[in-house]
């Protein structure tokens, strides 16, 4: 059994970007772990923005009853949803020395632990992006994870995972039961391809018990808010994106519907006519693509993962 396992009260924090399952897969989770006969909570936690944005979610799993309903600021896990994070967010920040880090990236645990100075931590990789792809067709790396989450914690049992998993998409897609099908696979590839390594510079506790240090709702960080009155321009938050609209001038008709509805003005407007897309505050919502008529589409969504790879 994992260490992780014999803790009574082990908290996790996903690091994610809105609109990449993060608060699903928590659920799942802690429906999962309620199957099993464990004590289980599940909190989202979202600024004001929209789809794109780094976003938490938590789950606390224990064998007793608990009464904290807070952020967790000292996890035994951590899940990178976007590996994009670990460069610009401290994911790490309270991980317990010797806990699990869970990150979506190809590279190997041992160059993971390397690339980030994770030593003190023990470091699962798994190609989740690439099975979501491959699997559902989009990249959409929650599943993949959780089956990832089974396997190197010993917390729960994948057969438990696929079970809560199949009941919540029956909701959705019970009149196309291949998209369910499909995550399961996905969370089966998950559970078999993760890949681990153990902790380098430090000794791990195995036993004791596990202090909870709850915030008072006055310390409670906000959640994404800039303060500072009309001062969006100077923040570069297209780096939030999953996808970029990527414009064609020769199909544009020059309709304006994409200028009208877009959310962040990121419509480039030259003389009356569409130009471009302003790249460092579009957050890639999608809603100029849907807008675009369909005989134009001068205006088509393509994965950021898809652009770096070229």
């Amino acid at each position: 059994m994992s260490v992780v396992a014999q803790r009574k009260l082990v908290e996790i924090r996903w690091h994610a970007r809105a609109g990449q399952g993060a608060k699903t897969a928590a659920n799942i989770l802690a429906q999962a772990a309620l199957r099993e006969g464990k004590y289980a909570q599940s909190i989202p936690e979202f600024g004001p923005e929209r789809r794109g944005a780094p976003m938490l979610a938590f789950n606390r799993l224990s064998d007793e009853p608990f009464y904290m309903h807070s952020g967790i600021t000292e996890p035994d896990i951590v899940i990178v949803v976007d590996p994009h994070l670990m460069d610009t967010i401290p994911v790490t920040d309270g991980l317990k020395p010797g806990g699990w880090i869970i990150i979506n990236t190809p590279l190997p645990p041992e160059e993971a632990q390397e690339r980030w100075e994770l030593k003190p931590y023990r470091v699962a990789t798994v190609d989740a992006s690439t099975i979501a792809r491959e699997t559902l067709r989009q990249d959409i790396p929650n599943v993949p994870l959780l089956g990832a989450f089974a396997r190197v914690t010993g917390l729960l049992s994948l057969e438990t995972l696929q079970t809560d998993t199949a009941q919540r998409l029956e909701k959705r897609f019970r009149d196309r039961p291949q998209v369910i099908e499909a995550n399961l696979k996905a969370l089966e590839r998950g559970f078999n391809e993760v890949r681990w390594v153990d902790a380098k510079s430090v000794e791990i506790a195995i036993e004791g018990p596990v202090r909870i240090a709850a915030k008072g709702w006055k310390e409670l960080v906000e959640g994404g808010i800039i303060p500072e009155p009309a001062t969006s321009i100077m923040y570069r938050t297209g780096s939030w994106r999953l996808e970029r609209p990527i414009f064609d001038p020769q199909k544009c008709v020059q309709c304006l519907m994409c200028w009208l509805i877009c959310p962040d003005s990121a419509v480039i407007l030259e003389n009356g006519k569409v130009v471009g897309i302003d790249y460092d505050h579009c957050k890639g919502c999608g809603l100029c693509s849907l807008q675009c008529p369909p005989k134009a589409k001068a205006l088509t969504m393509v994965l950021e993962a898809e652009l770096n790879e070229k």
